[in-house]
């Protein structure tokens, strides 16, 4: 029996505790109630303010608020909800706030000063700027009193039932909720658009349109969550509610429309699967229209019915890439990934509008956050699909430019990069130089060794040449047995002349390395710019006739070119004439000085002697 007892005072006080308002955290402080909360439901518009509840209070059959009640609110009938505040020692205020931020309609009566009912209204269909309480959610002021009980009456007006209990909060509660929410939105607006940042700046590294679609889709889904956690209505909108109704689904089909054109694009659907690709495009383009047909009218179709899209473009592109996933491709399967707590979000949002979910705070958060991870998962796997792209092409462009077999450029690069350098050092008046080398008796020497070893020689040449050249010049390959190097300046002539001694070094001890004595024999020859500008042609035809000249037999392997290699100047022309004519002067002074002539009358003739 003492059991028993126990049981029914414990489901007494459940029932006793179910019957006050909701707690905004598990320990909030709550004030006593004289009446618990109690509601009734009445046709649409037969009751405009509580007298009538007053005057018959026996006709009016008021029934326990407790956790598991949804009120019966809908197109046809309303509901009125009451409560009762008991006599405290001092006055104090609260706060009636109510979770659902998508309610029609809500108004609170309570008693002013003369006894007359004083009513604040909020909800959906008014603007927040005319709410009583500039919140994210409708709230209203409750004072309690030392004269009396304080009795409030709230009037719901709503299409669906509403299964959450208003909450009952105190001025600390309030504001720690205002910065809560305050939190949450920095931290979508600041993820969100970090994330909007790195898709530019993906686009302009990568050039894949694809970011840019991600892009947008972020863009879209960050209005979309701002709007839904009531962040419009409260900042962006405030003086229209029938903006606020229309952005809620402006905004959410924008980001529909955008969701599905990127995995659209990024899922390789157009090349694998076309029917898939048509789909998510017409899907795409759907959704984009009903964005236009709320913008115009926000009553074209019911709210089932936009609910009902909303959760088929869900499920059609996360179904759709689940399928081309189990046909084996990987990548799909990762976009898969980032996108499920996105739909996951998504359909919460719309069994909440259905009254299939409480606790929309926790709904909001859990989206925002399921969002922002959906969101950076897919960003890094956009970034690993384009970084292999990258290297792919990087890896294509190393092997159309870079010879294989050395490692160093290509002879057209070289060429191309030459006419380059000499209009630099033109203009700004500074010494460049070319370096061009000849493997004396190539074909002979890779005759005579097998291929392994020529891979390993060239191998070794372009380590050489790679290792002493400098970050800024050139190294290539011109073709068999030929090499170029292009030395930007500021360079001097004791700078060549010690780059070219260090290859000749290095190449001798390459040479023991592989046990041929005279295995890397090269003949050097180096032009320097200098005064006098050249072109690129005349640059290369003096090289190779330096080195044509010294195959002929030399015993300097390292040779500077210094004749002119193009017709001089004015200026210069005019120098070279004066200074010839001077030479000329000076060797007529000395044939025509007398000690000269003294000397060659006394010579006796060699002829004469014989």
């Amino acid at each position: 029996m003492r059991i028993l007892w126990l049981l029914l005072l414990g489901l007494q006080s459940a029932v006793g505790h179910a019957q006050v308002f909701d707690r905004l955290y598990p320990d909030s402080a709550q004030i006593s109630l004289a009446k618990p909360l109690e509601w009734v439901a009445t046709p649409k518009g037969t009751v405009a303010t509580p007298d009538p509840f007053n005057a018959q209070p026996d006709a009016w059959r008021f029934k326990p608020y407790t956790g598991s009640t949804a009120l019966p609110t809908s197109d046809q009938q309303e509901v009125w909800v009451r409560f009762t505040l008991a006599v405290t020692p001092n006055r104090q205020v609260w706060f009636v706030r109510l979770a659902r931020a998508s309610i029609v309609k809500v108004s609170f009566f309570s008693h002013d000063g003369s006894g007359q009912w004083q009513v604040q209204s909020a909800g959906e269909s008014i603007a927040p700027a005319q709410w009583a309480l500039r919140t994210r959610s409708p709230s209203f002021e409750v004072q309690s009193s030392s004269r009396g009980e304080q009795t409030y009456y709230m009037r719901f007006e709503h299409r669906t039932a509403i299964t959450e209990r208003p909450m009952l909060i105190s001025p600390i509660e309030y504001i720690n909720g205002a910065s809560r929410v305050g939190i949450l939105i920095g931290l979508l607006g600041g993820m969100f658009g970090l994330l909007s940042v790195l898709c530019l700046a993906a686009f302009v590294i990568a050039r894949n349109p694809v970011f840019l679609w991600f892009g947008a889709f972020v863009m879209a889904l960050m209005f979309s969550q701002a709007t839904l956690i009531g962040f419009g209505g409260w900042r962006m909108w405030p003086n229209s509610a029938y903006l606020n109704q229309v952005m809620g689904w402006v905004t959410g089909c924008l980001a529909l429309a955008t969701g599905a054109w990127f995995c659209a694009t990024a899922s390789y659907a157009k090349d694998s699967h076309i029917w898939i690709y048509r789909l998510l495009r017409a899907l795409a383009l759907g959704s984009l229209l009903w964005a236009v047909l709320a913008v115009a009218n926000l009553e074209v179709f019911s709210r089932e019915i936009r609910n009902a899209w909303t959760a088929l473009v869900t499920v059609l592109v996360i179904g759709s890439l689940a399928w081309m996933t189990l046909r084996g491709q990987r990548w799909n399967a990762l976009l898969l990934i980032g996108l499920l707590p996105i739909g996951l979000a998504t359909l919460t949002r719309l069994a909440y509008n259905l009254g299939w979910v409480v606790q929309v705070e926790f709904a909001q958060t859990a989206g925002i956050f399921s969002a922002i991870l959906g969101l950076l998962w897919l960003m890094l796997a956009l970034v690993w699909r384009s970084r292999i792209a990258l290297l792919s092409t990087e890896l294509a462009a190393a092997m159309n430019n870079y010879d294989a077999a050395t490692g160093l450029v290509q002879e057209r690069v070289v060429r191309a990069r030459l006419p380059h350098m000499l209009l630099r050092a033109t203009q700004l008046k500074m010494d460049c130089g070319v370096i061009k080398l000849r493997w004396v008796n190539y074909a002979q020497l890779m005759a005579s060794v097998g291929p392994e070893k020529q891979k390993a020689m060239l191998r070794q040449v372009g380590q050489v040449l790679s290792r002493v050249t400098r970050d800024i010049d050139t190294a290539a390959r011109l073709g068999d047995g030929q090499f170029m190097i292009l030395v930007e300046g500021p360079i001097s002539r004791i700078a060549l002349t010690s780059m070219s001694t260090q290859i000749l070094s290095a190449f001798i001890r390459a040479s023991d390395k592989f046990g041929l004595p005279s295995a890397f024999s090269f003949h050097i020859a180096i032009w320097q710019a200098d005064v006098v500008p050249c072109t690129d042609k005349e640059v290369l035809e003096a090289l190779t006739t330096r080195l044509n000249q010294m195959s002929y037999g030399t015993k300097r392997p390292v040779q500077f070119v210094d004749m002119a290699t193009s017709d001089p100047g004015p200026e210069q022309r005019e120098e070279l004439n004066q200074r010839r004519h001077e030479l000329i002067a000076k060797i007529d002074a000395i044939e025509a000085s007398p000690s000269l002539q003294a000397s060659l009358e006394s010579t006796p003739d060699r002829s004469t002697k014989q």
